[in-house]
């Protein structure tokens, strides 16, 4: 089947034909991309947990309250000169301006002391709802104001935020300065720190691998083929995305997408190399071109269908996840790599034969005898006679150096808060900063508690006297009239990790004070139900990767011995990875706290994609030894072979994860930081001292429980 395929796609007419099917999607679907982005932009349902009860109280509010829609915006007004009672009139005049401002088409109401200063006759809504105007602990220094408006997705938020910072002063106003914060412009100022960032990943992405491509072949054409592919088929993965997006069988975030750039471009020019490198080698034996790259197709498609298996295998087993952050970019990132897969092994052999060695310009590769030309780089033959002379103590220094980086993850880091998700605090997170030094710490994102009206009473007094709170008190009621919310506001800073470990006290604590069921839902215990089902997601999701991963190994290497040792050093780069880049972050970036998805991530990542050369190199082992040599001889004899291109690919994927390291926000920065290193000790460590070592070492062992050796087979 697959040589047919291949016969076909290399054939001198049907060539043309998959060229324009390839460009004819793209052409059909790359258009739906910027849409896509559209779509990523909402991300109101993204960072939640599935089934968690503070997601319960979400949408609860949402559907059972009149409220439950709003999004919540806070003022917070410093005097820089004189008293805040000097400035009364102006923020009186910013109400004003907001209360009548065509920018907020969805206000609801902004409430004042005594009273409401604005709102929607069609709402109903209680002046104490939020810290109200000009009500400071601070009276000489502070006032606040809330602004409702009446729709809490994404876009909406962005833009109401937007239209009250072009009403009120900037921050670095005078003599008075104002901070649009609160819960709408937490999400908008993460909306707009995403926003345009597939456009910047796609830029830095593409000039790093072309830049990478030029040096490793030096042909300006080769390189923007390879480049090309890649490009035609995150298009049509993009546009294939976006409907499933519109058919609602997956939602999409602006991290989903990032992150689909770099695994596209890192795992596709992998791809590409490797067939690439077999052509330029085939182009050296035979001046027929067709059979020149059906050759080097049929070499390296086991390899290429395997290591995209292994990443389709666990990205799928990310559908598992109860956070839906980490869920969505299951069949996400599965699609992608499927397209791209397909692209590798169809598009670019066409291309390859269309434009034949002159591919390969000004370095084309010339007909040549093998047994008067070396074969490989001087280079990879000192590492190779290395191996052979050392390979116990390449072993053990190997060793001795993961497991020093690994001792890192001993340290133990805190996780990120909401306040420390920006390498520069957006104006959101400077307003919450501010109001937790000058009034009680929650008021920015008070918690809501659920419980039924006959409980209220009670809750409220109970609440109202806990040591963690410093208000309490009844907001509303549900249209149904089942549930009244209460509002808490609690004495701590909301977003630390104090205030996320107390969570399900407070929640032991509600339900122990009025004897029924008491929901607790706000940001701080959405922060702390994310954080419980990412460990959880860990403990289930890790098991099951590496299970699965390891069943390809041994269905692709018909062995036992290599794939268990293949899977267990990939995991020492990860240990290596997450112990080395937390020491850095710690001492070096004064950032003594991770991202809680940057273990899941940055193993899914490093184990899919590590394993990836691996495959490359032990496939191309188990060809020489099938060729008739031992298998010490053989795993020589690839090393040298592939060791320039395997080097090439992990260098070229580390760096498109090393452009997440350009955005402004922590988490990405820290995922492509964690992975380039892993990918880079992969490349550089793992698979040119260690495997070989390894595979040297335990000789034809290799392929137990198979015979010693298999028969000779033509070259």
């Amino acid at each position: 089947m697959l040589s047919q395929v291949t016969s076909f796609v290399v054939g001198k007419r049907s060539r043309w034909v998959v060229i324009g099917v390839w460009c004819v999607l793209a052409l059909g679907l790359g258009w739906l991309q910027p849409k896509l982005q559209v779509k990523a932009a909402d991300e109101s349902e993204t960072f939640r947990a599935r089934g968690a009860e503070s997601t319960r109280v979400h949408n609860l509010l949402e559907s059972a309250f009149p409220e439950g829609s709003w999004s919540t915006s806070v003022i917070a007004y410093v005097a820089r000169e004189g008293s805040i009672m000097a400035h009364n009139g102006r923020v009186s005049e910013d109400v004003t301006k907001i209360c009548a401002s065509p920018q907020l088409p969805d206000l609801v109401g902004v409430p004042a002391p005594g009273g409401i200063a604005c709102g929607n006759p069609g709402h109903e809504m209680r002046s104490e709802s939020g810290p109200s105007s000009f009500s400071s602990d601070d009276p000489q220094t502070m006032a606040l104001v809330s602004v409702f408006n009446g729709r809490d997705d994404t876009d909406s938020m962005v833009r109401d935020v937007s239209a009250l910072r072009s009403l009120v002063p900037g921050p670095d106003d005078r003599p008075l300065s104002a901070y649009v914060t609160g819960p709408a412009a937490f999400d908008a100022d993460r909306a707009l720190a995403v926003e345009g960032i597939d456009g910047t990943l796609l830029a830095i992405t593409g000039v790093l691998v072309l830049v990478l491509m030029l040096i490793t072949y030096r042909s300006p054409l080769i390189s923007a083929l390879m480049l090309g592919v890649v490009a035609v088929a995150y298009l049509i993965a993009t546009g294939l995305l976006y409907g499933l997006v519109e058919v609602g069988a997956t939602t999409v975030s602006g991290q989903s997408t990032a992150i689909l750039i770099v695994l596209m471009f890192g795992a596709g020019t992998d791809y590409a190399l490797l067939i690439v490198s077999r052509f330029r080698d085939e182009l050296r034996r035979t001046d027929d071109i067709e059979r020149a790259c059906a050759r080097a197709t049929a070499r390296t498609s086991p390899a290429i269908f395997a290591s995209g298996g292994i990443v389709v295998a666990a990205m799928l087993v990310l559908e598992l996840a109860d956070f839906n952050a980490t869920r969505e970019m299951g069949p996400i990132l599965a699609l992608g790599i499927i397209v791209m897969v397909a692209a590798g092994l169809t598009l670019l052999p066409a291309l390859l034969v269309a434009f034949g060695r002159r591919a390969f310009w000004p370095a084309i590769p010339r007909l040549d005898d093998e047994e008067r030309r070396p074969e490989v780089a001087s280079i990879w033959r000192r590492i190779g006679a290395l191996v052979r002379r050392r390979p116990r103590a390449l072993l053990v220094a190997s060793l001795a150096i993961l497991a020093l980086g690994a001792l890192g993850n001993l340290e133990g880091r805190g996780y990120l808060t909401l306040s420390d998700q920006y390498r520069d605090p957006p104006e959101s997170v400077q307003g919450q900063r501010l109001i937790a030094e000058r009034f009680p710490p929650g008021r920015v994102a008070p918690l809501t508690l659920l419980t039924e009206p006959g409980a209220v009473g009670r809750l409220t007094e109970k609440m109202g006297n806990h040591p963690l709170v410093a208000h309490a008190d009844p907001d509303s009621q549900s249209k149904d009239g089942k549930w009244v919310s209460l509002e808490l506001q609690l004495n701590i800073d909301p977003f630390s990790r104090q205030a996320l470990d107390s969570v399900e006290r407070l929640r032991a604590d509600a339900e122990r004070a009025v004897g029924t069921e008491v929901l607790v839902g706000g940001i701080t215990a959405e922060e702390h139900d994310n954080q419980r089902a990412l460990a959880r997601d860990a403990r289930v999701i890790v098991p099951l990767v590496l299970v699965l991963i390891l069943g390809i190994l041994i269905v692709l290497l018909r062995a036992v011995i290599a794939p268990l040792y293949v899977i267990g050093t990939v995991v020492l780069s990860f240990g290596f990875a997450l112990g080395a880049s937390s020491l850095v972050f710690t001492h070096l970036f004064g950032q003594p706290d991770s991202d809680p998805n940057l273990p899941i991530f940055a193993f899914i990542f490093l184990v899919a994609l590590g394993v990836d050369d691996n495959i490359f190199l032990m496939t191309r082992i188990r060809e020489e030894q099938r060729r008739g040599r031992s298998t010490r001889d053989a795993v020589i004899v690839g090393l040298e072979r592939t060791g320039s291109v395997i080097t090439s690919a992990g260098l070229i994927l580390a760096g498109t994860f090393a452009a997440l390291m350009a955005l402004e926000l922590e988490a990405l920065f820290q995922v492509g930081f964690t992975v380039s290193l892993g990918l880079l000790v992969d490349a550089f460590l793992v698979r040119i001292f260690l495997v070989p070592a390894l595979a040297y070492l335990i000789g034809e062992r290799n392929w137990w429980p198979r015979a010693r050796r298999a028969a000779p087979s033509a070259q």
